[in-house]
């Protein structure tokens, strides 16, 4: 029995170049975090070459749900942050 501990990211998704100059060389989908960092993004029964889960999200602000697996984050779901949901979050703040 395996515990899962979901967590939740938010950031944006970006292809990226992935194991350049070896066999397992794609474009594969990271999020790239407000701190700077980025983590590489798999969704459970998806094509790690093709990755068909992420394309509708490139390049647009996320919240994924998921865990660590072996350094990857497995995505369990996605959701999209509507630029005017921000907006009217941050004027709420103090």
């Amino acid at each position: 029995f395996r515990r899962l501990i979901m967590q939740k990211l938010t950031g944006t998704i970006h292809y990226k170049l992935f194991a350049e100059g070896t066999k397992s060389e794609s474009q594969r989908p990271y999020i790239f975090l407000d701190n700077g960092g980025q983590i590489l993004l798999y969704k459970k029964e998806d094509n790690p070459f093709e990755n068909n889960g992420f394309t509708a999200y490139d390049g647009k602000e996320v919240t994924v749900e998921g865990e660590f697996t072996e350094g990857v984050f497995e995505v369990e779901t996605i959701l999209e942050i509507q630029p005017d949901a921000k907006e009217e979050a941050s004027e709420g703040e103090i």
